[in-house]
């Protein structure tokens, strides 16, 4: 069998890689990064931004394309069983990690069984636990993963966190301590880490892509959050900056020596709830609060106008995009009935809210619009490194937040709904969504799942875990420097091709 593929047709605006010119050699990329970073371990790891540098420090088994196609990397082709339950990988010859020890089958073997274990903790768990039956070593270069049932999400997880693969050796020597002493076979080596300040990445000289990477270091400047970072990209203290709304870009525009890259806006943002604790656990009170939040005026004054209003968690251009999904329109005289009925009039709650801009615009407007039916809001901060682990601990009912698309949907949809997940922090729990998912999950036939996901997706609209509001348009700005940067549709900054022009 051909190695296994997925196609998704996506359309988006992309600054266009520098094809016709030849790379030049050497020079400092230095890269804005939110100051939320606690470990370089993808083992534990839970904050979006450290996959930045990880994605330099690891290779994973398999690799994205801008349309979420798979490309080898680790893994120079892969076969999946006639029945779709064992997926065996062919390794690539002659990589060894930054320690110089060598990266073949075992390696990636006990990758896999260390994030399986569970005295380790790992957030990856319990999605891999949910597939792998077991892991073998069946030569020096080949492993073989038997699975529990078909599973076309596998495949999109390698080639994300859960498949960045560590040295072994590095992890057993440095333990709890890793995160701090990464190590991985990636095109860029690990060399310091100032908590607070500056994540240090230097060029492996060894890398097994001939001719890569083009760059001989690349510094990771963190920042209290990414507008911070526009004065410092105008006087060329950075190079780029990513995650900048609309409105963080506009004193950007037409600025000699700066160009922005539009993201592919597959960012889902949505307002979260508590599913099973009051107020929330009543229906009522949640689709009274959907029929408040006036999404439209949202869109305009954050985005600019320019992103599209989401009537679900999935966007258009993706194959389980459902174009007869509708959620809750805006309707405040509902809104207020609603509560009467539930008699929750003058009911107070909380918002919790990092000291993201985008955020908080996203909160104030929503206070504005409760307030509206009567409903009283209190914008509660929580810092950017402690808003996850918060989550996590139950400690949050109600907030704004965004998530990334996958390159399946098993890799959101399931992470994010299905009950028995860990990763379902608003403890939603439909019985009827969790049987759709697991079916889904379970067969390769594309038009069986895309009317699995399609129902699977309206109850979850209906039943509110999450209300839509639009997916996020941000911009990449960089100098114009900065050659053959090209964005992947889960939004998360690569840098392994980028290089620099000399100045101008």
């Amino acid at each position: 069998m051909k190695p296994l593929r997925l196609a998704a047709a996506l359309a988006f605006a992309l600054v266009t890689p520098c094809l016709a010119q030849t790379p030049m050699r050497g020079g400092t990329l230095n890269v804005a990064m939110p100051d939320d970073a606690k470990s370089l371990d993808p083992t534990i790891q839970i904050n979006f931004t450290e996959r930045q540098p990880e994605y330099l420090i690891y290779n994973t088994l398999v690799g994205l394309k801008p349309d979420f196609s798979f490309v080898p990397e680790l893994a120079e082709t892969w076969d999946l069983a006639a029945d779709g339950r064992r997926l065996t990988f062919h390794l690539r010859d002659g990589v060894t990690f930054h320690d110089g020890t060598k990266l073949d089958a075992e390696a990636v073997r006990w990758n896999l069984a260390h994030r399986l274990d569970p005295s380790v903790k790992s957030p990856s768990r319990t999605q891999l636990a949910d597939l792998i039956a077991s892991v073998e070593v069946t030569d020096s270069r080949t492993v073989a993963i038997t699975l529990k049932a078909p599973a076309p999400s596998l495949l999109g997880m390698l080639a994300q966190r859960e498949g960045f693969i560590v040295s072994p050796t590095a992890a057993t020597k440095y333990g709890d301590s890793f995160g701090l002493h990464p190590v991985g076979s990636g095109p860029f080596i690990f060399k310091e880490w100032v908590q607070g300040s500056r994540i240090v990445l230097d060029r492996n000289p060894d890398y097994w892509e001939p001719g890569k990477p083009y760059l001989d270091h690349i510094v990771f400047i963190q920042t209290q959050n990414p507008a911070v970072g526009v004065p410092r990209l105008m006087t060329r203290e950075l190079d780029f900056i990513a995650a900048l709304s609309p409105t963080d870009a506009r004193p950007l525009e037409n600025r000699a020596g700066i160009k922005l890259a539009r993201s592919p806006g597959n960012r889902w943002m949505s307002l979260q709830l508590r599913w099973d604790r009051p107020p929330f656990n009543d229906p009522r009170f949640r689709e009274a609060i959907a029929h408040a939040v006036n999404r439209k005026r949202m869109v305009d004054i954050v985005m600019n106008g320019k992103a599209d209003i989401a009537e679900g968690s999935t966007p258009p251009g993706l194959w389980w995009f459902d174009p007869a999904l509708r959620s809750y329109d805006f309707d405040p005289a509902k809104s207020r009935a609603l509560l009467a009925d539930a008699k929750l009039e003058n009911t107070e709650i909380a918002i919790s809210t990092q000291p993201v801009a985008l955020y908080q615009q996203v909160s104030q407007l929503v206070q504005e619009d409760l307030r509206a039916v009567g409903i009283k809001v209190t914008i509660q901060p929580v810092s950017v490194s402690e808003w996850y682990p918060q989550l996590i601990a139950g400690n949050i009912n109600f907030l704004p937040v965004r998530w990334t698309q996958r390159p399946d949907p098993d890799g959101l949809l399931t992470y994010l709904f299905h009950s028995k997940s860990a990763a379902n922090t608003s403890r939603y729990a439909n019985s009827e969504v969790d049987s759709l998912l697991d079916r889904a999950r379970e067969t390769f036939d594309q038009a069986e799942r895309t009317k699995l996901y399609f129902a699977a997706q309206r109850l979850m609209t209906q039943d509110l875990p999450f209300i839509n509001l639009f997916f996020s348009i941000e911009f990449a700005a960089m100098r114009d420097e900065v050659q053959n940067y090209v964005w992947i549709p889960d939004e998360i900054p690569r840098f392994r091709e980028v290089w620099k022009s000399a100045p101008r």
